[in-house]
């Protein structure tokens, strides 16, 4: 991967302008990384909205661990590593697969996981399928259980259920 790197000097070395723009003004693209995401929610905020059952709160660890560790209570589980295929089935199945309903593309969602890092992807990967309102509950199950949230365990029958 270091060939990579060395491809702008080696273009700017010999000449060659590393542009659209060289050949036609009206290929010319912009790229930006400038993504403005919907704020962060802390503890105080999301334990009050789930209070009111104004979020879905949708969990991206693996099945294992809430067997494990714990769960937040009303958290919904899609392991990360399928997410991207389970937002993109049709509602009925979803809700077959999921054990609840599919989110609507504007619905208010949560994502949480172990420390954020999963929930920050997960968010990422939502609004690339066009859900609009996502925010990651950051420090997620770990700043839960220090803020003194209540925990759930659930029983290891529904997770191998939901694993078929």
């Amino acid at each position: 991967m270091r060939w990579l790197q060395q491809v702008p000097r080696v273009l700017v070395r010999s000449g060659i302008t590393p542009s659209c723009q060289r050949f036609s003004p009206s290929l010319q693209r912009h790229y930006s990384a400038a993504l403005t995401l919907p704020p962060d929610i802390a503890f105080e905020e999301l334990t009050q909205k789930l209070a009111d059952k104004q979020v879905t709160l949708i969990d991206v660890r693996l099945p294992y661990e809430h067997v494990e560790v714990g769960t937040i209570p009303d958290s919904k589980n899609v392991p990360l590593q399928i997410l991207g295929l389970a937002i993109l089935q049709p509602d009925e199945k979803f809700a077959e697969k999921r054990g609840f309903s599919k989110p609507s593309l504007d619905q208010p969602l949560v994502v949480t996981c172990l420390a954020g890092v999963r929930a920050r992807t997960a968010q990422l990967a939502l609004l690339g399928a066009g859900y609009t309102n996502v925010r990651v509950y950051v420090g997620s199950f770990e700043d839960w259980v220090e803020k003194g949230g209540k925990v759930e365990f659930p029983k290891v029958e529904e997770e191998e259920e939901k694993e078929k």
